[in-house]
């Protein structure tokens, strides 16, 4: 897959202005675009973002996240704010620029806006678990490209009950 650097940045953006999205770090950041990829695959037939999966220990991340992340942060659109909690620290995620809607289908923003409503609101940590049971994470190295062909097939389709 080729990513869409301006889709990925933008998604980026528009997953931080949602307002179903509550404590953006960057780990709930990563496993929403997985999940938005994730549903595109399974029901446009392609990803959003063009983006390769890696495999790391908390989920699923786009291999050019980190990339776009500090470039968008360098150019004032986003701000990332370290907080410390007694039991974590959170890199969180603001956007302070709109994205650009029109680099997306309508199917596409549905989309986003769909898995923005259902996940927004949970942990890091639940979207972390929640992506383990993914045969493509479960089946990768650490640090291994997730499998586009495993992506397709989620937990429910997967015989073993990872």
């Amino acid at each position: 897959m080729a990513a869409d650097l301006a889709k990925l940045k933008n998604l980026i953006l528009h997953i931080g202005a949602n307002p179903h999205v509550r404590d953006l770090g960057e780990t709930k950041l990563w496993k929403l675009i997985y999940f938005i990829d994730v549903a595109a695959l399974r029901e446009l037939g392609r990803t959003v973002t063009g983006s390769d999966f890696i495999r790391y220990e908390h989920g699923p991340v786009p291999s050019r996240g980190e990339k776009s992340l500090k470039q968008l942060n360098r150019d004032g659109d986003i701000s990332i704010v370290q907080e410390q909690f007694p039991a974590y620290r959170i890199n969180r995620v603001v956007a302070s620029t709109p994205p650009a809607e029109k680099l997306f289908s309508a199917d596409e923003l549905q989309l986003i806006g769909r898995i923005c409503r259902a996940y927004g609101g949970r942990t890091a940590t639940y979207l972390s678990e929640l992506s383990h049971r993914e045969p493509a994470w479960h089946y990768a190295g650490h640090l291994d490209k997730l499998s586009p062909e495993l992506m397709l097939y989620g937990a429910a389709e997967d015989s073993e009950d990872l």
